[in-house]
């Protein structure tokens, strides 16, 4: 049975992962967003911009795609703090499994980069036929990258986007305030679609992936060793979900996890089996077997 240590690093191990690649993500989206906005601004014709394509796609390929697939050797530490749950050593069938979960990762992952890649090369085609000016191509293609969080000259729009960071990353975050934040930086770009940029769907991506991964393959190890009831473990922060705030700490069989996961409903729940989408997206929470 896991302690509470082992629990306690399991979750730190998974926080490291994340929170390393957002971080990452919000630095590297920045100095996309500057190089193409530089980029577009430096043609003189037509034909120039809609030439653009190829050192677009060498951009995202340096910045974004080449540290997708560094990030996947993280699985493996999941993978390996897991077996330190459950069990002692790692089975060439757990190499296997495991070596699954990661193609089916980056097959996502890759489908999200690809997605923005395209987004971006989108805003400068339309935009240039329809006889937009660079100015307005650049500022559409910051934000199919960075969404709210754009480069802007306006001091105003600046502190807005640090005060709303903060907000987010704060250990006693309160939605409402940062619900005020994101309305008040979302009206300074009015009309504009932030909802869908590269480093929110990026970012939200690799998220959702470690965690269906760490799910499944304590999952899978469980039914190794013969485990069949699960404890509902991770800290509780001021978003956390109802199903989360009810059940975290307490233990269930499988059958008693599925039974109280279908009979419930809650916002931002996801339809699935319990054991891998969890509390839903962006849920840290996890199942530990226990004897």
């Amino acid at each position: 049975m896991a302690t509470q240590e082992q629990i306690q690093r399991h979750s730190e191990v998974i926080d490291e992962i994340l929170d390393g690649f957002d971080d990452y993500m919000d630095s590297a989206s920045k100095v996309l967003e500057n190089r193409i906005a530089q980029r577009i601004l430096e043609t003189k014709t037509k034909d120039e911009l809609l030439g653009l394509r190829g050192v677009i796609n060498d951009d995202f390929e340096e910045l974004i795609s080449l540290k997708v697939r560094e990030y996947m050797k993280e699985f493996d530490k999941v993978a390996l703090d897991t077996t330190k749950m459950v069990g002692d050593e790692i089975t060439p069938l757990d190499n296997r499994v495991a070596s699954e979960l990661k193609a089916q990762a980056y097959q996502s992952i890759d489908e999200s980069v690809t997605t923005g890649r395209e987004n971006v090369n989108s805003e400068i085609v339309i935009g240039a036929i329809a006889g937009m000016t660079i100015q307005a191509i650049a500022q559409n293609s910051r934000h199919a990258i960075s969404g709210l969080f754009i480069q802007v000259d306006d001091i105003e729009t600046t502190l807005l986007q640090k005060k709303l960071i903060r907000l987010r990353k704060a250990t006693n975050r309160k939605e409402d305030d940062i619900a005020k934040a994101y309305t008040a930086l979302k009206k300074k770009f009015a009309g504009v679609n932030v909802g869908s940029s590269l480093q929110n769907t990026v970012k939200a991506g690799m998220h959702d992936k470690v965690m269906e991964f760490d799910a499944v393959f304590i999952k899978h190890r469980a039914e190794q060793a013969g485990l069949t009831k699960f404890k509902y473990t991770g800290s509780l922060i001021a978003e956390s979900r109802d199903f989360c705030i009810r059940n975290v700490g307490r233990t269930f069989t499988k059958a008693e996890a599925q039974s109280l996961w279908s009979s419930q409903s809650w916002k931002g729940k996801r339809s699935g089996d319990p054991f891998v989408v969890r509390g839903g997206h962006n849920c840290r929470h996890f199942w530990v077997p226990v004897d």
